[in-house]
């Protein structure tokens, strides 16, 4: 009696300790992404400019778009105003979106492998391979929760960070020609990208 009074305080312990969002997990929410994209690529009956439609505003559903500006800018975030922040997050989530949306007719097929999951707390790590003719290549995604979803904020290819990479360049404009440069630049990105 006392080993099964024991047991169950234990389960209670267990299952109050345990998050809200550990269901679903991240694997789960990379694996509904990857699944909810790859259905428009490989759907046969939708034009290039129906799937760019259908795809526009994934950004927003599934990216942490203010983590991935705050970690983008680093140290120079703290130093933005909240309207240079509000501004290069605009910017920036444009960028991303016009660069995958102008990178949907280079897709071949291909199938995704979803690895494992590691969580910590608030933040995960989803390690996917992509698998497409002979070649494999690993996909790293790192996750926040927030607003109760799990949301990603860096993706890592090949050892190299999305974020990292564009850290490196974005502070280099930052330290050169400041925040009005830096959005100079991305501004003719955008316009660049929307043209096609």
């Amino acid at each position: 009696m006392a080993i099964t009074k024991k047991l169950i305080i234990c389960l209670l312990a267990f299952f109050l300790a345990t998050p809200v969002y550990a269901q679903p997990g991240p694997l789960n929410a990379i694996e509904s992404m990857v699944d909810s994209i790859l259905e428009v690529l490989d759907d046969k009956g939708m034009s290039l400019a129906e799937k760019k439609a259908q795809l526009s505003g994934y950004a927003h559903r599934f990216l942490s778009i203010e983590a991935m500006s705050q970690r983008t800018l680093g140290d120079y975030w703290n130093g933005a105003t909240p309207e240079q922040r509000d501004h290069f997050t605009y910017l920036f989530t444009r960028i991303l979106e016009e660069t995958y949306l102008n990178r949907i007719d280079d897709y071949s097929g291909g199938s995704v492998k979803f690895l494992q999951q590691r969580v910590r707390d608030d933040r995960a790590i989803v390690d996917t391979m992509i698998i497409a003719d002979e070649i494999q290549l690993p996909v790293q995604y790192r996750m926040v929760y927030e607003g109760g979803s799990w949301r990603v904020f860096d993706i890592v290819i090949e050892g190299v960070s999305l974020i990292m990479n564009y850290r490196a360049s974005y502070g280099e404009i930052i330290r050169r020609q400041g925040y009005d440069g830096l959005f100079r630049l991305m501004e003719e990105r955008v316009a660049a990208l929307t043209a096609g």
